[in-house]
């Protein structure tokens, strides 16, 4: 399996669509307008000298969905999203994000029929039961206490089968874009004495995806996950990483502990813990920052709704063996039905005095996007 099968591959649908559209008079194509318009600033009080003291950022989302033929048994749909982005400051002059940039977020089209569907093209693959640490998420690129987080989707074949409402199996191809290599996985997903289950597998070789974790590494990874609720809810999300490393077999493991409680006060106080625990046997490839073989994070959520327009949140995260943290409280306003305001703050430090190389606050000369900020967004849809 190679680039040159998805190439043809893409090619074949493409034809497949044309000569439908030509033959059949009857199809009906239709298209939904979809976009947004985003703008975020934040100040930076302790910025590195000689770093400019502030971030911001605006995107505008521009593209829309639907159908290019719909029939009695099967369908064909898409969606296309473009992002441009232009963003100045800390970030900016640190090489962590381009001052302007064009790329698709989502551009996929989908064969469906009843139980099958077949996707090809940028899409988003997420899936796993961990909210705040997500071991299973592949493809996760969130940061999930930033503002509507979002994951930016992946270049990807993705076979999925719905053998009934509450089981489901995918499958998919992920071209490595390094000496035509690909990545493969699946995963099966459904209930379990009442309990969400799902088991992964992913086939991981080297490959020149820089926005993938340990993406200059070849592995062999799998996991699962289970959620349920008695009274409270409960989960758990692991995965093992295998690196064959001169003939020896080499392993990490991820893994995260949740339970969440909604209290009834007010419109409803959700509040949401997880532990987090990494251990990597020695030998492994991946070098930590502190050179830890395992490390401990909590991670702790708060949400609440206050009237119909206002929700506010907190999230808050903590290292058990260097004791550097992040809370970052948030409160979202409902200005429309299509416009949101957000005010942001995000508290870095360490409750030790050896704070410089934490791995959620680096007290450093250089940037690293860990300081201490507030900032505002605004998000219109249209």
């Amino acid at each position: 399996m190679n680039l040159r099968f998805i190439n043809k591959s893409l090619e074949a649908l493409l034809v497949f669509v044309f000569i439908a559209i030509v033959v059949d008079a009857a199809i009906a194509f239709d298209y939904n307008f979809d976009g947004r318009f985003r703008s975020d600033a934040r100040w930076i009080p302790d910025s590195p000298s000689g770093i400019e003291n502030y971030d911001a950022a605006t995107e505008i989302r521009l593209g829309g969905y639907g159908n290019f033929i719909q029939k009695p048994a099967w369908s064909l749909d898409y969606e296309i999203l473009v992002d441009n982005r232009n963003a100045w400051g800390a970030s900016e002059k640190a090489g962590f994000v381009d001052d302007w940039d064009v790329d698709f977020f989502r551009a996929w089209a989908r064969l469906s029929t009843e139980n099958l569907e077949l996707r090809a093209g940028r899409q988003q693959i997420l899936f796993g039961a961990g909210s705040l640490f997500r071991p299973l998420g592949f493809y996760d690129n969130r940061v999930i206490s930033s503002v509507f987080p979002q994951t930016v989707g992946v270049d990807s074949f993705r076979l999925t089968w719905h053998s009934d409402e509450t089981t489901t199996f995918q499958s998919w191809l992920v071209p490595a874009k390094s000496e035509s290599r690909m990545i493969v996985g699946g995963r099966w997903e459904g209930l379990i004495g009442g309990m969400e289950t799902g088991v992964a597998f992913q086939y991981h070789p080297v490959s020149d995806l820089r926005n993938l974790a340990n993406f200059d590494k070849e592995l062999t990874q799998f996991g699962y996950h289970v959620k349920g609720e008695l009274e409270v809810g409960f989960w758990n999300e692991t995965r093992f990483d295998l690196e064959s490393n001169f003939g020896e077999s080499l392993i990490r493991v991820d893994s995260v502990f949740g339970t969440d409680y909604t209290f009834d006060l007010g419109q409803g106080l959700h509040v949401l813990l997880e532990y987090f625990i990494s251990s990597t046997e020695k030998g492994f490839s991946f070098v930590d920052l502190q050179g830890d073989q395992t490390i401990h994070q909590i991670g702790f959520q708060m949400d609440q709704p206050i009237g119909i327009a206002t929700v506010w949140r907190m999230f808050a995260f903590y290292d058990m063996l260097d004791g550097s943290f992040q809370w970052a409280p948030q409160v979202e306003y409902a200005l429309t039905d299509e416009i949101y305001l957000y005010l942001q703050g995000n508290i870095g430090g360490s409750v030790k005095e050896k704070s410089a190389l934490g791995r959620l606050f680096r007290d450093s000369s250089a940037f690293t996007g860990t300081e201490s900020s507030i900032g505002f967004s605004m998000i219109a849809f249209f």
